[in-house]
């Protein structure tokens, strides 16, 4: 599990407005930390979104050219267990798109 890569996976169960559902979500933690606890750091994808999108929270993937479509979620970071959740690997997300959300989900942990 890479910095990068999107894995589709189950976000059940979840409370109030955490996004849920099987989706697509981006890891954000780099590798070594993913080796060492086995619990990345992950962002929601999703075609909704709309909030996000509007208070600038929000990475598009349209016109990227990746499989995956929609927006990143960058207001909502989680740990999940992958393993657990029987995450499965989809692809990786172009290098520009990462620093764009890492440079936004900075601003909102600084």
């Amino acid at each position: 599990m890479e910095r990068g890569e999107v894995w589709l996976v189950s976000l059940d169960p979840t409370a109030g407005h955490e996004q849920s559902g099987k989706r697509p979500v981006l890891i954000v933690s780099p590798a070594a930390f993913n080796q060492i606890t086995r619990l990345p750091v992950v962002l929601p994808i999703t075609t909704g979104g709309n909030f996000a999108r509007t208070a600038g929270f929000a990475v598009s993937l349209d016109g990227v050219g990746t499989k995956t479509t929609g927006v990143i979620r960058c207001d909502q970071p989680r740990t999940i267990d992958m393993a657990a959740r029987h995450g499965k690997r989809l692809e990786r997300l172009p290098d520009g798109i990462i620093n764009d959300v890492l440079a936004r989900l900075a601003t909102i942990l600084s």
